[in-house]
């Protein structure tokens, strides 16, 4: 069971490694990153971080979408991460029963505009948000569990 799916472009670091793990009594961390799959530098720093009562899954995309899928996983509390609202909706698209997604922390840069002081969107991350939302799932932004949700349709 997913007990947290969460936007951040840190993916696995402090506050995802051993706040939020306590808070919801999470036993499993999945990180879902084609990239991160790739570099063998930050997988290692991943691992090195992940808390000891967790396991700890790095996967693509794909990979993590087959993984939730394991009925074994319905007894576990899974905290999944990924980096952008596209691979977001790649994972709902692929893992029926989503209903919830914490859009926490997008980096700026180049071409993207910042919404808020936790949110910078490029063009396509409003399309990717907007059809996570037309698909029923409620996309809510707070990065702390002590903050309060604020809907991701404000932002859009």
């Amino acid at each position: 069971m997913i007990s947290l799916f969460r936007i951040d472009f840190r993916l696995l670091h402090y506050q995802t490694s051993q706040v939020w793990p306590k808070k919801l009594d999470i036993n499993m961390i999945v990180v879902a990153n084609d990239a991160v799959i790739q570099d063998p530098l930050r997988m290692s720093l991943m691992k090195m971080s992940a808390p000891a009562n967790c396991g700890l899954k790095i996967l693509s995309v794909e990979k993590a979408g087959l993984f939730l899928m394991d009925p074994k996983n319905e007894r576990r509390r899974i905290e999944l991460l990924v980096e952008t609202p596209k691979d977001a909706l790649r994972i709902i698209r692929s893992v029926p029963g989503i209903q919830h997604l914490n859009v926490a922390l997008m980096k700026g840069g180049p071409g993207k505009k910042m919404v808020c002081p936790s949110l910078a969107f490029a063009p396509e991350d409003y399309d990717d948000l907007r059809s996570i939302v037309d698909l029923g799932v409620k996309a809510e932004s707070y990065v702390t569990p002590d903050e309060r949700p604020v809907s991701i349709t404000k932002y859009l």
